[in-house]
């Protein structure tokens, strides 16, 4: 117990060297990996800032590269000229059954229009324009500007809308609906319906022979007694050359549906009256025969 008390109350020996502790890191190492990884952070945000301003400044850089334009195909060449055609030989006029019309042809069934330049006077002078054709040994005239400008079989129709056209139609019809072979064609096509036109048909289905001609008068003379656009009175002078004797029918035509059709008495007859006349005074005379 002595002993030990004894070598506790010694002092320490201050003259022996102090134990080796662990040297301390160096400082500069520690501040310069600072300094690195800050330099890391702060280039890592640069380009990320950089890479976001090159995209919105350049949108259309994510877009598909636009196609290339088809080329278009290369134009027809033009076509040649047409080769003038030679102009034909003027042929002499010769009289005709079928003359040639300076109207515009109409539709199929349709008459063609009257030219606005048409006259609309009365003509106090027969037309100068007209030819003559003999329909059943009757005379017939015919104009190159008031009609007929359609001649189908026994129907001529397509006159004009002027009293020349009304003067001719008057003639023509009345003497097809009566002479004619196909006369029921004729009277479906040019004579209005009505009490005057059934009457007629049931006292023509009669007759089972042709009609004699040779007592059939020729066109005298004539006279327009009434004219508007839509009726006209006509009276015409028939002479019949076994006796010389003069004869004047009053015949009223209609404008219908485009065209002069004739309009009969309620008992199927052409005139109200047939009167006897001695000479040609008071009408114009115009004679194909």
């Amino acid at each position: 117990m002595t002993s030990t008390s004894r070598r506790s109350a010694e002092p320490p020996d201050l003259s022996a060297p102090p134990p080796p502790s662990e040297p301390a890191a160096p400082r500069t190492s520690r501040g310069t990996a600072f300094w690195a990884a800050a330099v890391f952070v702060a280039l890592t945000a640069a380009l990320a800032v950089a890479v976001l301003v090159r995209t919105e400044r350049h949108p259309a850089a994510d877009r598909p590269p636009p196609r290339a334009p088809v080329p278009s195909p290369p134009p027809a060449p033009a076509a040649a000229p047409p080769t003038p055609s030679l102009p034909s030989t003027p042929s002499t006029p010769q009289m005709s059954s079928t003359p040639s019309s300076p109207q515009s042809a109409a539709g199929p069934g349709r008459c063609p229009a009257t030219p606005g330049t048409a006259s609309q006077e009365l003509p106090a002078q027969p037309p100068a324009d007209v030819t003559w054709t003999v329909f059943h040994g009757v005379a017939e005239p015919v104009s190159r500007e008031h009609g007929p400008h359609r001649e189908e079989a026994d129907v001529h129709r397509c006159y004009a809308h002027t009293p020349t056209g009304a003067l001719i139609a008057a003639w023509q019809i009345a003497t097809r609906f009566v002479l004619a072979d196909d006369w029921r064609g004729v009277v479906e096509s040019q004579v209005l319906p009505g009490p005057g036109r059934d009457a007629y048909v049931a006292q023509r289905r009669q007759v089972r022979t042709g009609l004699d001609t040779g007592g059939k008068g020729q066109l005298a003379a004539y006279a327009i007694a009434s004219y508007t656009p839509e009726v006209a009175t006509v009276q015409l002078v028939s002479r019949f050359a076994a006796t010389g004797r003069l004869q004047v029918s009053t015949v009223t035509v209609v404008w219908s549906d485009g065209d002069w059709r004739l309009r009969l008495q309620p008992d199927g007859s052409v005139s109200p009256s047939v009167q006897a006349v001695t000479s040609l005074a008071g009408f114009v005379p115009w004679s194909g025969v």
